[in-house]
Order: C-alpha cells, then sequence, then structure tokens
C-alpha cells in the first residue's frame, strides 16, 4: 500500500502558538487534550492540559472550482452562511450545538443525514493542515480531487478525535446551493417505518437525506411517533420527482405523508446532538434498526436515536452510560462486523472505554503505526482504544 506524501510546511505565523505549545509539551512530557469551541468534546483529564488556537475564517473560496479552504476553528452556522452568499454548500450536517466548529466535526467525523447521498465528512475533505505531536505542521492531499492519491492520510485524520494531530484547516469539496429543498415525513409505529424504510431501500430510492427517527427525538422536531423522512435536493421539477418517486414506493406500507416542519433538520441537529453521551454504530442499511435493539439491551432506551437508512448508521444518546455495558455493545456488535464509536463522552467514560474501542489486529497495528508516527511523543491524550484493552473482542 502506497501512502501519499505528507508535506511538512513551514509554520505560518498564527500557528506559532500552537506549535510552540506542543513542543513545550513534548519537551515537558506534558500531554495535550485537544479542543474545539468546547461545544461537544469534553473537559481535559486531569493533568493534561487542554490544546486550542486553530484560525477560523474562510480563508479562500473559489465557487467556480467548488473548493474552500477554512480554518478548523469556524463554526458551522458562520460557514454555511458565508458558502450560500457563493451559491455553495459543503454537505456537513453534523448533530450538535450551533456553535460546533469544523474541526471538531472532522475530528469526530460526525456524519449528519445528508452522508445517505453525498457521504461522511472525510468524503468532504480534499486535503487538510494539521500540527502533529512533535510540533511540525502537515499538510496531506490537496485542493483539487486529482492531489489525492494512494492510500490517503487526510481520512486517518478525519475521524481521528485528535488522535493523530491537531486539524487547524481543510480544503473543502462544496456543491451548488440547489434552487429547491423538499421533505416529507411518514410517521407511525416502529414496525411501519422499519418496513418503509425497508421498502425504500428495495426500490432504489437515493434521496439527499433518508434518516428513520424514534419517537423521543422525532417529538423535539415536531412530530409524533416513529418518523421517516425523505429530504430531496435539486431543481424544483427534480425535487417534486424525487418526493413522488417516495410516496408511489411508500404507498400501501405507511400511510399519507406530510411535509416536515420548515426547520426539521436545523432542530435534528442540535438535539440529536444533546445527550451527553452518543454512541454510533455502524451497521448494515438493511439492520439499522437491529442495531438500535442492540443498543437498547445494553444502555436501555435512548434519549435520542436516529438512523441513517442508507448508510446504516445509527446513532444513540443518552444522559449517562458506562464503559462495561459499552464493551458489552461492543462485543455483540463486533459478532456482527458493526463497530461502535463512543461519539462523545465525558473524561472519566472516554477513557475507560475508549472512543474506537478495540479492533481487528490488523487494523490496530495499522493505527498505532500511523498514531507513533504522527504523534511519537505521545502528546495527545486522545483514549482511542480505552483502559479495557486493544485486542480485538471475541
Amino acid at each position: 500500500m502506497r501512502a501519499e506524501t505528507a508535506e511538512l510546511t513551514h509554520p505560518r505565523p498564527e500557528l506559532a502558538p500552537l506549535t510552540d505549545a506542543v513542543r513545550a509539551a513534548a519537551a515537558a512530557h506534558q500531554r495535550l487534550a485537544p479542543r474545539g469551541a468546547a461545544t461537544w468534546w469534553p473537559e481535559a483529564p486531569p493533568h493534561v492540559a487542554p490544546l486550542s488556537g486553530a484560525p477560523s475564517g474562510v480563508r479562500r473560496l473559489d465557487p467556480a472550482d467548488l473548493v474552500a479552504t477554512v480554518g478548523a476553528a469556524t463554526p458551522l452556522p458562520d460557514l454555511d452562511a458565508v458558502l450560500a452568499r457563493a451559491g455553495t454548500y459543503v454537505a456537513l450536517d453534523a448533530p450538535g450545538a450551533a456553535g460546533r466548529t469544523l474541526g471538531g466535526v472532522l475530528a469526530a467525523g460526525s456524519a449528519g443525514p445528508l452522508a445517505a447521498a453525498l457521504g461522511p465528512p472525510r468524503d468532504q475533505v480534499l486535503g487538510l493542515t494539521f500540527v502533529a505531536g512533535n510540533g511540525a505542521v502537515i499538510s496531506v492531499g490537496g485542493r483539487v480531487v486529482k492531489n489525492v492519491a494512494g492510500f490517503d492520510l487526510a481520512k486517518v485524520v478525519v475521524g481521528g478525535f485528535g488522535g493523530f494531530g491537531y486539524i487547524v484547516e481543510a480544503h473543502l469539496r462544496l456543491r451548488a446551493l440547489p434552487p429547491a429543498d423538499g421533505t416529507l415525513a411518514w410517521t407511525g409505529r416502529r414496525a411501519v417505518i422499519r418496513d418503509a424504510a425497508a421498502r425504500a431501500l428495495a426500490a432504489g430510492l437515493a434521496p439527499a437525506a433518508l434518516e428513520a427517527v424514534a419517537p423521543g427525538l422525532a417529538s423535539r422536531i415536531g412530530l409524533s411517533g416513529w418518523a421517516l423522512l425523505v429530504r430531496a435536493l435539486g431543481s424544483p421539477e427534480a425535487v417534486a420527482a424525487e418526493l413522488d418517486a417516495a410516496r408511489a414506493a411508500l404507498a400501501g406500507v405507511a400511510g399519507a405523508p406530510a411535509e416536515a416542519p420548515s426547520d426539521a433538520w436545523r432542530r435534528w441537529r442540535l438535539e440529536a446532538g444533546a445527550p451527553a453521551v452518543v454512541v454510533r454504530i455502524g451497521a448494515d442499511p438493511e439492520a439499522w434498526d437491529d442495531a438500535l435493539s442492540l443498543a437498547e439491551t445494553h444502555l436501555g432506551e435512548p434519549a435520542a436515536a436516529s438512523a441513517t437508512v442508507v448508510r446504516g448508521t445509527v446513532r444513540a444518546g443518552y444522559a449517562e452510560a458506562d464503559a462495561a455495558r459499552i464493551g458489552a455493545l461492543r462485543a455483540a456488535a463486533a459478532r456482527r462486523g458493526w463497530p461502535v464509536t463512543l461519539e462523545r463522552g465525558g473524561t472519566t467514560l472516554r477513557s475507560a472505554a475508549g472512543v474506537w474501542g478495540a479492533m481487528e489486529p490488523r487494523t490496530l497495528r495499522l493505527a498505532e503505526t500511523l498514531r507513533r508516527a504522527f504523534d511519537p511523543n505521545d502528546v495527545f491524550a486522545v483514549p482511542l482504544w480505552g483502559a479495557a484493552g486493544r485486542d480485538a473482542p471475541a
């Protein structure tokens, strides 16, 4: 496997405080906890210093090429506003508070419903710049698709929770802002929504979003019971045709749909990311309900739960959880080949359970090799595997 070349760049003046802080920590054997706007990450563990200070703002925008270079500390709503004025958008609709930053979303690999059609965060990144554990400023990828070849290191850093480096800037793939945006919602019992989602998959529907939402979350976005949301983006004619196709595919399975509240997706982002503990299960598309049942068996009924049906991604949020139960969930999910990520949690839980949890041995060896390469001094206090150990679960 060939790795792309990582370009070591000379620190720009605005990055000097960051690189100096990392080098000083390495020299003093001090560990650091990468932080953004503190809307998603927990507090730093005891004896660990927080690391923040990434640049913010859209540093370069090329609407014609559909590329933007953005500082990692940029809040997503600010980014969305700047891009919208240029007639573009980026497919990042991660859950969380309005102040959640681009760097935090990329570090956690937090995908939202738009990942159904447009892919997860790593698919929106052409390249990025991060500060490694020795204080080096490293750029990987580039501003155009052709610059990304071989083993794309940007895709390792995205979703690495800061364990491979502190993200400071990203080159983002943009899309033209669609003239029309429509969402229909089917509501009913869990079995009805499960069958409707299966029918949508069988019919080959490919909307911008196909999201199954459990009652606790659905009620907070203006819907009752279980809900299946179908979102279409494009020209008015294309949106109308796609929603008509959804009506036809689901006829006889679920009742008549209604237009979703105009702010349903904004409220989804706020409410799906509100719980203090969030676990993310990467299941098979047709088995999202089974994955949610696993979470309910081991962690109880979630305060907020949602499934991106086309990808099989299940997100379940809780007021609290313990590492032993998360470990049991991971072991049960591993028997189905499903990874379980602790996407959000307090310092104690993250330390005990690990963000990723145990891994298959070959994957673990690769991850450890890359981590040693980018953080040779073990500066970044990011518990990818947790105190329970690094061996793959039975």
